[in-house]
């Protein structure tokens, strides 16, 4: 208000200052904090003007409170209190790509799921709960026998959502590469199709949730009797409060694995914590992916870049191009850019270059359709786009200029919804490959499906928590100690001779796990 006065002059400041009692100061802005205890004290020990007691975890001896910052500082003083944190936000460990490659599912065979489920394990009376998004409960995946696998769920994000309908498809994708039950994709998705699946939807439509938010689905997970806990999210940093209710749930016997991260840097939270399995992702070369965050922590490393699995229906995106010249047709590995529309266009390759210009196109028909071959660039996706649409193009592809990954199409966006022609992109092999002979026909298909492909650390980690489910299925005697430490030793060794801060002890191998769980 001081400000907002100091600029105030002439007869607009004699109205102020008559108005008196008009000229209120602004109410503190209030946040939510997580508040740890002294052995013994009570939460009304908080009890004082501007702070309210929201919930409590009577077994970590911590309280959330919504309070000002001022309040909340203040508490750090009261000898009653230990610690005053931030109920920090978290968020889920993906980005999202819609490529076909033959329809086939490479993490299963990396993982060896088949070869596990040929020696009769397939997760059969293990629960997994899964802390994500929610997910789509009449997907087809997540019906076995016609009945639901989904044995219980709960929404733990204050948005007004009744159930845990999942409403940004990375919860859905998350449990359908665990426990995916169909071949409606094409391909099999899920590595422990037999577990029982419990849904905890921590994290809202925007991918985002709280650190309150992931301890209440963590314990509800626990009281539900869940076996293996898989958290595809993470933050930068820790919380007492959280690691506490990791400490606690392993010590009752429960599994927690958790994503390492997405920005290439050190392990995030939860993976962080010593009582979490952190999990790192590989291409389908078994090589630490450019994303993925790796450090001492990092314990396991699974399937994390072009993973198939169930969205919410009718969300996913379907790709192809194809080149035809001289009666042969080829086809080659394509991403849908991220609000591309759908459509299927048949019709000349033109050569555009960078589609930095409107008039950047060369020999391109006068009329009918025809599809704008374009070269990844400086300028943005959105602009070669627009400038291709207003020399005439019916569909675009991107060339991907990636000379360290010359197979990889890359992940783009248009940047929001628009009156867009069908775009995709395509690798910097695929380019050189299209413009070897000279542009011929193309086709171009962009369609809805029930699938997508996504990346990310958070794709990785149900392909752990879903072996782990295997072992435990073989033998549900072992503790959640011993599977853990026979998926270390099953492990196939990446990288430098045995555990390094890359791969961690190695790729996880579901045959050699259910082998090991068996031995006496």
């Amino acid at each position: 208000m001081k400000t907002f006065l100091s600029r105030v002059t002439g007869s607009a400041l004699v109205l102020l200052l008559l108005a008196g009692n008009l000229v209120t100061a602004a109410p503190a802005e209030k946040h939510s904090y997580l508040v740890g205890l002294t052995p013994g004290v009570s939460p009304k020990a908080l009890a004082a003007p501007g702070i309210e007691l929201k919930e409590q975890w009577d077994k970590l001896g911590a309280v959330r409170i919504v309070a000002s910052a001022a309040a909340a500082k203040g508490l750090e003083n009261n000898p009653r209190v230990s610690y005053v944190e931030e109920d920090r936000p978290v968020y889920a460990s993906s980005t999202g790509t819609s490529y076909t490659d033959g329809e086939y599912t490479w993490g299963l065979q990396a993982v060896n799921a088949a070869e596990a489920w040929n020696l009769n394990a397939t997760g059969q009376s293990i629960k997994v709960c899964v802390l994500d998004t929610g997910i789509d409960y009449s997907h087809p995946e997540f019906t076995r026998g016609g009945v639901s696998v989904i044995k219980g769920s709960q929404n733990f994000v204050n948005d007004g959502h009744r159930d845990a309908t999942d409403g940004f498809g990375h919860g859905t994708h998350v449990a359908g590469t665990i426990a995916g039950q169909t071949s409606s994709s094409g391909s099999r998705i899920g590595v422990a199709p037999g577990v029982d699946l419990y849904v905890a939807r921590v994290l809202g439509d925007d991918g985002s949730g709280t650190t309150s938010g992931i301890i209440n689905g963590l314990n509800w997970c626990q009281q539900n009797g869940a076996n293996v806990a898989n958290l595809s999210l993470g933050s930068d940093r820790g919380s007492r409060t959280e690691e506490k209710a990791f400490d606690q749930a392993y010590q009752n016997g429960m599994l927690s694995i958790a994503a390492s991260g997405n920005d290439g840097g050190r392990v995030g939270y939860p993976a962080h914590y010593s009582s979490v399995a952190a999990v790192g992702a590989v291409d389908s070369g078994l090589q630490l992916a450019g994303f993925s965050n790796y450090g001492r922590e990092q314990e396991l490393v699974a399937p994390g870049v072009g993973t198939l699995s169930s969205v919410p229906r009718g969300t996913g995106i379907r790709s192809s191009v194809k080149e035809g010249q001289n009666g042969t047709e080829t086809g080659y590995k394509s991403i849908g850019l991220e609000y591309s529309a759908y459509g299927n266009v048949t019709g000349p390759l033109v050569e555009c270059g960078l589609a930095d210009t409107a008039a950047s196109c060369s020999g391109k028909p006068q009329t009918g359709a025809w599809i704008a071959l374009i070269n990844r660039g400086s300028n943005a996706f959105s602009e070669k786009i627009q400038n291709v649409m207003n020399q005439g193009a019916s569909a675009a592809i991107i060339v991907n200029n990636d000379t360290a990954s010359t197979d990889d199409p890359g992940s783009f966006t248009l940047g929001s919804a628009a009156a867009w022609i069908p775009a995709v992109s395509v690798s910097y092999n695929s380019g050189n490959s299209i413009r070897a002979s000279g542009l011929g026909t193309g086709n171009v298909t962009v369609s809805q499906w029930d699938y997508s492909y996504y990346e990310g650390t958070s794709m990785a980690t149900p392909h752990v928590s879903a072996v782990a489910a295997l072992a435990w299925s073989a033998n549900p005697k072992l503790t959640n100690d011993q599977i853990r430490s026979l998926l270390q030793k099953s492990s196939k060794d990446l990288g430098k001779t045995g555990w390094d801060s890359s791969y961690g002890y190695g790729l996880v191998q579901a045959d050699a796990a259910v082998k090991l769980a068996v031995t006496p």
